[in-house]
Order: C-alpha cells, then sequence, then structure tokens
C-alpha cells in the first residue's frame, strides 16, 4: 500500500495560533476515510487553517478502537472564512487537503461530534482522488486450481496494484474492496496468485471505476469472479449457421492455434440458436500480438475447417460473451467434407468398346469432385464406383464425365443430378446408366 500512496513530503511542523489574538473557537471532531483508515499511524497530524494561517493543530483520540481527531479551531470574534483541514500521514509522507469551502467558520460551531465524528473529503487532493467501492466473490468451484495457504487476491489497473481488501467472509471467499481510482472509466481487473499452481490468475471479469463513492455490486449480491492463467486471453465462440447445422457436442472439437502450436481447447458452455456456444481459453505461446486461428473439427464430416487470424491475442482480454458470442468465420468456400456415392454403368451405345483403363469423374461446374477407374462386375461389363465430394449449404448439379481409352473420346452425361449428402447414386446391383454424348 505505502509504494501505491508514497509521496515524499517533509513532516508539518504546524503549531497552534496565540489565543490572545484568536479569542473564539469551534470545535471538529474528525475521522479519516476508510482508505486513508489504512494507512493511519502514530505520526499522523491534522490541523485546520483559515486562509492559509494555522488556526489549531489536532489531539489523536483513540475512541472504541477508532482513531478521531479533536481540532479547536481559532480565531477572531468577526471571522467568517472557510476552514481547511490539512492530515498529513506519516506512512503516505503526503498532505491531504479538505475542500475549504465545504466547512463555513462559525463561533461555537461543532462540526463532528466523537459519536458521529466527520469524515472530510481529503482524497480528492491525493493521487488517487476517485475511489469506488466494489464486492466480489470468487466462484471456488469454477477456479482451476485449489484454494491454499499462501493465495492472494488484489485488484489491479493495469499493473499497479489498486485494491485494500476488506475480508466478509474468508469461508465464502466474500470481500469488499476500496478501489484507488486516479480517474474516472479506468478498467480494474483482479489477479489470484495460486499457492498451489505458483503462478498468478486473472479474472475474466473487469470494472470500471465510476464517480467518486460509486459501488459496484453489494454485499448481498457481489460480483463473481472467474479466473483464466495470466499470459491468456478468453473468447467466446460459435458456428455460422451452415457448419453448426452438423454441429455434433459430443465428437466435435474446437482449438485455438498460435503458429502451429495449439495454445487453447474450446470447452461448450450454452447454445446459440441451436448452435453450440465455446469458450476458449487460449494462452499466449508466442508474441503477445500474435495472430490465433481457430481450428474446428466437425465430427459428422471428418473434416477440419480454419479460420486464419481469427483473433488477436493480448494478454487478459476477453472476446465477445457467452450471451453475444463472436461468430466463427470459418473458411468454407472451396471446401468440400460432404460425401455421397455413385456406382455407374456404361450404356449399350459404347458399353463394348469399354476397357480396364476407362476412367469416369464427376464435376460441379469446373472442378472435379470424385473420379473412378473401370471395375469389372460379376457379369462381365465394367462399371465406375466413386465418392463424390460435396459443399455444404448449397445445391450443386453433378455432371458425370467418362473417357474411353480405346477410342480416346471424352463423353459427357446430357443430365444432372442434384448432390445429396451421404445419398447414392446407383450400387454394385443395379448401377445407373446414363446415356453419353460425345464432347471431345
Amino acid at each position: 500500500m505505502e509504494s501505491r500512496l508514497h509521496w515524499q513530503c517533509s513532516v508539518p511542523s504546524w503549531t497552534d495560533p496565540d489565543k490572545s489574538v484568536y479569542p473564539m473557537s469551534m470545535t471538529a471532531v474528525v475521522r479519516l476515510s476508510p482508505v486513508l483508515e489504512t494507512l493511519a499511524a502514530d505520526g499522523d497530524m491534522m490541523a485546520a487553517f483559515i486562509g492559509g494561517e494555522c488556526r489549531g493543530v489536532a489531539k489523536k483520540v483513540m475512541n472504541d478502537g477508532v482513531r478521531l481527531f479533536f481540532i479547536h479551531v481559532k480565531a477572531p470574534s468577526s471571522e467568517n472564512g472557510d476552514v481547511e483541514l490539512r492530515y498529513y500521514s506519516a506512512a503516505a509522507k503526503r498532505v491531504y487537503v479538505s475542500v475549504a469551502s465545504d466547512v463555513k467558520y462559525e463561533v461555537d460551531k461543532i462540526y463532528g461530534t466523537a459519536e458521529n465524528p466527520a469524515f472530510p473529503d481529503f482524497e480528492q487532493s491525493g493521487p488517487f482522488p476517485v475511489p469506488t467501492k466494489v464486492w466480489v466473490k470468487v466462484d471456488k468451484a469454477q477456479l482451476p486450481f485449489t484454494v491454499a495457504a499462501g493465495d492472494e487476491l488484489q485488484a489491479f489497473v493495469g499493473d499497479e496494484c489498486r485494491g485494500i481488501k476488506h475480508v466478509e467472509s474468508e469461508a465464502d471467499m466474500l470481500y469488499c474492496y476500496d478501489i484507488l481510482g486516479r480517474a474516472e472509466g479506468e478498467q480494474v481487473t483482479f489477479r489470484y496468485y495460486s499457492a498451489e499452481k505458483k503462478r498468478v490468475f486473472v479474472s475474466e471479469q473487469s470494472f470500471v471505476i465510476g464517480k467518486r463513492g460509486s459501488v459496484v455490486g453489494s454485499e448481498d449480491q457481489p460480483q463473481t469472479l472467474s479466473f483464466v492463467p495470466q499470459g491468456s486471453m478468453t473468447a467466446y465462440l460459435t458456428l455460422d449457421a451452415v457448419t453448426g447445422s452438423y454441429a455434433d457436442k459430443s465428437g466435435d472439437k474446437l482449438a485455438a492455434f498460435i503458429g502451429n502450436v495449439c495454445a487453447g481447447m474450446g470447452e461448450v458452455v450454452g447454445e446459440q440458436d441451436g448452435r453450440p456456444v465455446y469458450k476458449m481459453v487460449v494462452n499466449g505461446v508466442s508474441s503477445q500480438s500474435a495472430a490465433v486461428d481457430i481450428r474446428y473439427y466437425s465430427h459428422r464430416n471428418n473434416y477440419v475447417f480454419t479460420a486464419p487470424a481469427c483473433l488477436a491475442f493480448a494478454d487478459g482480454k476477453v472476446e465477445a460473451s457467452p450471451e453475444q458470442p463472436l461468430t466463427v468465420p470459418l473458411v468454407v468456400e472451396g471446401k468440400h467434407p460432404l460425401k455421397m456415392t455413385a456406382c455407374v454403368a456404361l450404356p449399350q451405345n459404347i458399353v463394348r468398346q469399354a476397357t480396364a483403363d476407362d476412367v469416369m469423374a464427376a464435376f460441379v461446374g469446373t472442378e472435379c469432385r470424385g473420379m473412378a477407374k473401370a471395375e469389372q462386375a460379376e457379369n462381365g461389363e465394367y462399371v465406375f464406383r466413386m465418392e463424390i465430394n460435396g459443399s455444404m449449404g448449397a445445391e450443386e448439379p453433378v455432371t458425370l464425365k467418362y473417357y474411353s481409352t480405346r477410342n480416346k473420346y471424352l463423353y459427357q452425361a446430357p443430365s444432372v443430378f442434384t448432390f445429396a449428402s451421404g445419398a447414392s447414386y446407383g450400387t454394385v446391383s443395379e448401377p445407373r446408366v446414363p446415356s453419353f454424348v460425345i464432347v471431345e
């Protein structure tokens, strides 16, 4: 804590004023804020000023375990100025100053009592003028390690430790933190040091420092924290409509790669529009600015799809959310994971010229999707058995082409059939016999 609030300042030489010059007085009973109270030490000092002149030095009193500052603020009978309180923190080696306009001097005025002390706004003059209170609870069941003696949980803004922890229930891992904010909008995350793993884990949740005195969560409804290893990022991902229609939660796999090194495996944590939602913890195995590829193994298609440079790695980053996951831009164009079979025989007008060296192929447009060599059936005729590959999410017309090695002609079937995944265009016992015409 001292390193966070340290500010080099010499010990003030405040002294009480001459009572004969300032015969009148008002009384102030002051207590420090919870944040500054954690730094309270025997060497602390407090004094009251009017117009830059010291008008009273506080006496420190312990009242039921609470440190209070009693000040008699001296002044002439005509005084009507503002009272500025100054607090010297021996631990922080800094002087904090209250807002003078908050306290108007009045003769015999009582500003705070022992039972209900005043809390001057000292923190606005310090390095962390925007304190925020956060209630958090650690989800022990979801921790990727076992809670052990020597563990430590703390709040950070960037790499700067900013939290003052107040334990409400160690057994329930329920804590209240005063977060030291320099400015509104700063992002706060929590880091958990695991004595068992001997490494640091970072919260997947982050919080924004709001206006002065703002509170995040409550004792009854704290913010639940879950953690991933430091040097990692988290992404919530789902499949597109086309690949998602073939999803098989039990057999599919989603993985992150940096280069050719697997950096994380996806875990199904939900569903959106019938498609699985994956939580992916990506461990940084390369540079901090590395591009992350996503690879998806479709069990039903026995095929691996890839989304190159799908994510940009950043330590502690959380990409998307379980409620609004990122749709992985898997490359499906030019990919043909679906399969059907075909068994074709030649028509009578060309069957007599067939040889064992003949070939037949299936085309979608100009792209060859399957090929077979001639096989002699039990009846002595030649048949062509082939596996045809198809695309997902499209109706594709299939054209058959046949090459005769005897007459060196290329034939094409004038009629086409539509690709149907898992179907068969003819069988060995009943092959299809389309007509063919010469094209070359």
